[in-house]
């Protein structure tokens, strides 16, 4: 690859526009995809000093570890797009968002106040429950790896790319390389990261931006901060107010005794306080929170975009999306019953994908509406996504309740792009909103 101050092109198709960032793992360029002109960012990962022999595992396990990033697909996490490997190392190709990290925001405002570690931990907590649902850990939660877009907007990334980068655990290399302010204790003493880690780290991490500093203290000394983590050492928060009790159940020393990332979101929507359509266009320009569901929880109002707990509790099969009878669509937006009440079924689950993936390409408008306003981008990306596929066909759907009214809806669906043919399959979280069924969420499953 060509490369000069910044320039050049990675795969015979992103063009590198500007370095916008570098860390430990490796350097980020904005850049543009020449075959869909569209933004993305291009990281092009680094290895600390290895042998030939382990740079090639490094890479195998870049490889790997982008595969499995690139199948989640939610709206508060950053997705991979594409693995590239050129100049003999990967370049992964992810979504580009206008935005600075936590740690930049934290830096310069020194703390947050509660209630905004609870809205940025609840989307955070939500891209880790559907990473966990799909089976990824992130294995580096911490406020640099967490951005903050320009509209408010809160995503999580580099997910797997720690190890990816061979920066990690004790038995990679016999030392850990990873920045011990937020490791779990566990972690800390040479096991493997897993959930209940990536939840702790979660936990550290809003623990710096209420207090201003790591649970494990303040030192130079990273040896310092490495004994303490695997101790579980931690300094009691004294300025996170209702967030405290949360904060204590996601830096538990116990792995067992921690919350899991979907329960940690539903903790931390029980400390924000209730958003009010002009709130909610005062801190995010453009956006705004579905409205709470009916029902009090502590004396809080839970929020709609609770990300989805992929555990079945009843499997209903549509053998086809012609077998699923057809249905009045929804045409206005009803206050919302409580969920006992709302007599939404499978079929109708069922029946709103099929219609979604049937309003494809053509219709754009109307499948944007069928997603739930946290799960949408700008309308014009939506609209130029779609627009380069010739055609979209379901094949089968399949229906999992995962809890009353709300359903994980998987379904197969065939594009055509250029006369050439592809195949997907996905996973959706389906579940009411304003009193019909949206989609909440989506990943691909191969």
């Amino acid at each position: 690859m060509a490369e000069s101050g910044g320039t050049g092109t990675v795969g015979g198709r992103y063009a590198l526009v500007e370095r916008i960032g570098s860390g430990a793992m490796g350097v980020v360029w904005r850049a543009r995809d020449e075959l869909l002109d569209r933004e993305v960012a291009v990281k092009r990962l680094r290895w600390p000093d290895l042998t030939a022999d382990e740079v090639e595992v490094a890479r195998a396990r870049a490889m790997r570890e982008a595969r499995n990033a690139a199948r989640l697909q939610h709206p508060d996490a950053i997705s991979v797009f594409d693995v590239v490997v050129e100049d003999d190392r990967p370049w992964l190709v992810m979504e580009y968002l206008p935005s600075r990290s936590l740690a930049g925001l934290l830096a310069e405002r020194g703390r947050l106040s509660p209630d905004e570690a609870a809205r940025i931990g609840g989307r955070v907590a939500a891209a880790l429950a559907a990473a966990h649902a799909a089976g990824i850990v992130h294995r580096d939660v911490k406020p640099s790896n967490v951005l903050i877009g320009h509209d408010g907007t809160v995503k999580l990334t580099d997910f797997g790319i720690s190890r990816a980068a061979g920066d990690g655990t004790l038995t990679d290399s016999g030392m850990i390389t990873g920045t011990p302010a937020y490791l779990a204790p566990e972690v800390a003493r040479g096991e493997q990261p897993d959930q209940a880690s990536d939840v702790f780290s979660l936990g550290a991490t809003l623990y710096a931006v209420t207090e201003g500093q790591s649970p494990h203290g303040v030192s130079d000394n990273s040896f310092g901060l490495l004994y303490r983590a695997a101790a579980g050492l931690i300094e009691p928060p004294t300025r996170s107010g209702a967030l405290t009790g949360v904060l204590n159940r996601l830096l538990a020393s116990d792995p067992a005794e921690r919350p899991s990332a979907a329960e940690a979101v539903e903790l931390l929507a029980d400390l924000e306080p209730e958003v009010t359509p002009d709130r909610a266009v005062e801190d995010e320009p453009g956006r705004s929170e579905p409205e709470p569901e009916s029902g009090d929880v502590g004396g809080t109002k839970r929020k709609r975009w609770l990300a989805p707990v992929v555990a079945a509790v009843v499997l209903l099969v549509v053998a086809g999306a012609v077998a699923v009878a057809a249905l009045q669509p929804w045409t206005t937006r009803e206050a919302a019953p409580t969920t006992t009440s709302l007599g939404l079924t499978a079929s109708d689950a069922a029946e709103l994908v099929r219609r979604h993936y049937e309003a494809l390409p053509e219709d754009t408008a109307a499948a944007y509406a069928n997603l739930a306003v946290p799960f949408q981008r700008p309308f014009e990306e939506y609209q130029a996504f779609w627009g380069q596929y010739d055609d979209v066909r379901v094949e089968g759907i399949v229906v999992v309740e995962v809890s009353p009214a709300r359903y994980a809806v998987r379904v197969d669906v065939n594009f055509t792009h250029g006369g050439v043919a592809s195949h997907g399959r996905y996973e959706l979280g389906v579940w009411p909103d304003g009193g019909r069924l949206q989609i909440f969420s989506s990943q691909q499953l191969e």
